[in-house]
């Protein structure tokens, strides 16, 4: 995004704000948003294989194209139950690191740009069970998103 400024002497300035965009989605009535760069991509729910003598919030794993893929469920990694799978419910696809897993969400909402200066830090405030995986606040507009770290997300793996 580019915002001109006159300076003193009448002469115009462009300055671009850096934009970051996320895909949104809902887990337990709230927003979250993971930067677009990691979005492989989106799926209808499929068939997961259990597999035993994994954490509670891994579901199992899909085969996407011969790709064995791990399911987190969010909900659960958040401690707030398990996700109801319906019609809205989606995986998200993220590639991190070199490495591809899945997390079923409530439902994806769309694409959305947030200025980088519009992303403020969380205070420690926020609920438990969202601040370990959450750095920071986005806004846009009216919409509130907490942006997941997918680093740290990847280290509780």
């Amino acid at each position: 995004m580019q915002t001109t400024e006159t300076t003193e002497n009448g002469n115009e300035t462009t300055q671009t704000e850096e934009v970051i965009q996320f895909l949104s989605f809902t887990v337990s009535n709230e927003t979250f948003g993971i930067d677009l760069l990691f979005v492989h991509e989106i799926l209808r729910p499929a068939f997961i294989t259990r597999i035993p003598n994994v954490e509670e919030y891994v579901l199992g794993v899909i085969n996407l194209r011969g790709e064995i893929i791990p399911i987190v469920d969010l909900k659960k990694k958040f401690d707030q139950g398990f996700t109801t799978i319906g019609k809205s419910s989606r995986i998200i696809v993220l590639e991190y690191n070199s490495k591809r897993f899945g997390l079923i969400v409530e439902e994806v909402k769309q694409v959305i740009k947030i200025l980088k200066n519009s992303i403020s830090a969380i205070n420690n405030q926020l609920s438990l069970a969202f601040n370990h995986m959450i750095d920071y606040v986005g806004r846009s507009g009216d919409l509130i998103v907490l942006i997941i770290d997918l680093k740290k997300l990847i280290t509780l793996e």
